[in-house]
């Protein structure tokens, strides 16, 4: 009889964690129920969903995607009151994550309740290296490393004649060094940032006046970054909004660079954005800034931002100064080296092996391991 999995995907539906959830976990050799969090419910409400959902089978295992309050609160209640088993998968620090976004208080007390996931838990599955090793840390038993992947059928460099006509349909003019971002517009009270500042802010410091923007996402960043560009510079910053997967795959082509701005703190230095493989899979090299993340997987496919903090005027001056003495040929010779890298590093049946083995080697031993 095959074992009972249930999937809990903490950031709800249509995300990049629902799909990584479905690669990873549809890889198992077992049953697996998949739950979404229903985003739009208050956190109390969702973990009593969670918790019932947690009560109606006896699983042989959890696998949460996401390390949400509401579904990781009743993971650790259940595993104390019953013995459940669960896994972790997460790209963030949980306690860097508030730390940064909402202040010093809040990253101690979420530390207290990252170490009580940690340890209750079978094992971690960490989107990069350094994740995995804090967790391992900071009390979990076991641990892998599974990144973000990509998929690598949707996302790849296409014809020149489709990518001239995608600037044409986004109003980008096909002469143009266009530099890109893809990600969540929501802008950080703390921070005075949002994706897409940067390269606002950049632009308006360039000398050369071949290139544009382009940015790829909503939210309430959005409007403050329309409101930061001068009128002579608004044809050259397209937004997009929101868009769907394959249209997101289509943005990136019409990009020659995509940007991957993180903080240099207890957060960003941790992280692996979830777009960088897909970047590297169209082919597109990337501007990343130089935490871990780069070095170890982006590195010949891409530059080091400067070492500052992406709302700075300094992260600003140099990082126009370095497109201003940018050649096409700096672009090619990168670019000729990112989807090799995404297969590489990146291929989601790769990946998928790699978390089927640790899950295989969890849910066969009748006993947790001890830190």
């Amino acid at each position: 009889m095959k074992k009972r999995i249930l999937c809990l995907i903490t950031s709800g539906l249509g995300g990049q964690d629902e799909l990584r959830a479905h690669h990873l976990a549809g890889s198992l050799d077992a049953d697996v129920t998949y739950h979404a969090v229903d985003k739009s419910m208050a956190r109390v409400e969702s973990s009593r969903i969670i918790s019932r959902l947690l009560q109606s089978e006896p699983w042989d295992l959890v696998y949460q995607e996401g390390t949400g309050i509401a579904g990781g609160w009743a993971l650790v209640r259940a595993h104390r009151a019953r013995g459940l088993r669960y896994i972790l998968s997460s790209g963030d620090p949980i306690s860097g994550f508030f730390h940064v976004t909402k202040g010093p208080h809040y990253g101690a007390a979420f530390r207290v309740f990252e170490e009580m996931l940690y340890r209750s838990c079978e094992g971690f599955v960490g989107w990069t290296p350094y994740l995995t090793g804090r967790a391992l840390d900071m009390g979990a038993p076991r641990a892998v490393t599974v990144e973000g992947g990509a998929d690598l059928l949707q996302f790849h460099k296409v014809s020149d004649a489709e990518r001239v006509q995608t600037r044409k349909e986004l109003g980008l003019d096909p002469s143009h060094l266009v530099c890109g971002v893809v990600g969540s517009l929501l802008w950080n009270p703390r921070q005075s940032y949002s994706y897409g500042l940067e390269l606002v802010e950049t632009l308006r410091l360039l000398k050369r006046t071949d290139v544009s923007v382009l940015i790829v996402g909503d939210g309430d960043g959005r409007q403050r970054l329309e409101q930061r560009i001068p009128d002579g510079l608004k044809g050259r910053v397209v937004f997009t909004g929101r868009l769907p997967l394959p249209d997101v795959a289509k943005a990136m082509n019409a990009m020659d660079i995509g940007f991957v701005t993180q903080t240099l703190d207890c957060l960003g230095s941790f992280r692996l954005t979830t777009k960088l493989p897909e970047y590297l899979a169209c082919s597109l090299p990337v501007a990343m800034s130089p935490i871990p993340g780069f070095y170890d997987y982006a590195s010949p496919a891409g530059w080091p931002l400067p070492a500052h903090h992406p709302a700075s005027k300094e992260f600003h001056r140099e990082c126009a100064a370095w497109i201003d003495g940018l050649t096409w040929d700096d672009v090619a010779q990168k670019s000729a080296r990112a989807r090799d890298i995404a297969c590489r590093r990146f291929d989601y049946s790769q990946l998928s092996e790699r978390f089927a083995g640790f899950v295989h080697e969890i849910i066969g031993s009748s006993n947790r391991t001890q830190p």
